[in-house]
């Protein structure tokens, strides 16, 4: 008698790339304290989104340095309620389109800056620090002496030209990095109140 012996054999074999794939995902987060007669009342800590604009200056600045120089001096502000529309943040936001038609909110600029002469009409400057581990961020917390009592939405972050340490300039040349709401809902703000804020960039 014939036997017929039928057999399947199953072989797999693993494979790893010799590839490292590494994204470059810039991303930042704020760290906010809330100040109220020598009292801290409240912290908040919340991501920010990155603009095309910023994101396009930053390629320019690495791969492309004919069209953009190094920006070495980024300045903060805030967004305020009034004008804020239904769309609210964009990554399609610009430092040109700051209290203009072409952003869906408006600066906030009930407040001054301690760290200027020019208090009343300077945005507070974000002095960061060498990057560390990928990451880079301010050592001592920005202040924002609010003089209004008013509801704030979030923040943002612009350099690029002189003007921008100007609050409510939106010229050309200016840069849009980041915006950022506050993730527990609006802060109300009174008269006298601080912010201080710490921001940080990783990669």
């Amino acid at each position: 008698m014939n036997q017929l012996d039928l057999g399947q054999e199953a072989e797999v074999k693993a494979v790893r790339s010799t590839q490292t794939a590494s994204v470059l995902n810039p991303r930042g987060f704020f760290v906010v304290e809330h100040w109220r007669k020598g009292q801290k009342i409240n912290e908040y800590r919340f991501p920010n989104g990155i603009t095309n604009q910023g994101k396009d200056a930053l390629l320019n600045v690495m791969f492309h340095g004919a069209t953009l120089s190094q920006i070495t001096a980024w300045y903060l502000g805030m967004v305020g309620t009034t004008n804020y529309g239904g769309t609210g943040l964009a990554a399609t936001d610009t430092y040109q389109n700051i209290n203009q038609s072409g952003n869906d909110w408006d600066e906030f600029t009930g407040y001054t800056d301690p760290a200027n002469s020019n208090s009343a009409t300077t945005r507070p400057a974000w002095t960061m620090g060498a990057s560390a581990s990928q990451v880079v961020t301010n050592a001592s917390p920005v202040v924002f002496d609010i003089t209004a009592t008013e509801t704030v939405k979030g923040l943002f972050l612009v350099g690029g030209i002189v003007a921008a340490q100007t609050k409510g300039d939106h010229a050309s040349g200016g840069i849009l990095w980041a915006t950022a709401l506050f993730t527990g809902g609006d802060v109300a703000v009174n008269n006298e109140d601080q912010l201080k804020v710490t921001y940080s960039v990783s990669a």
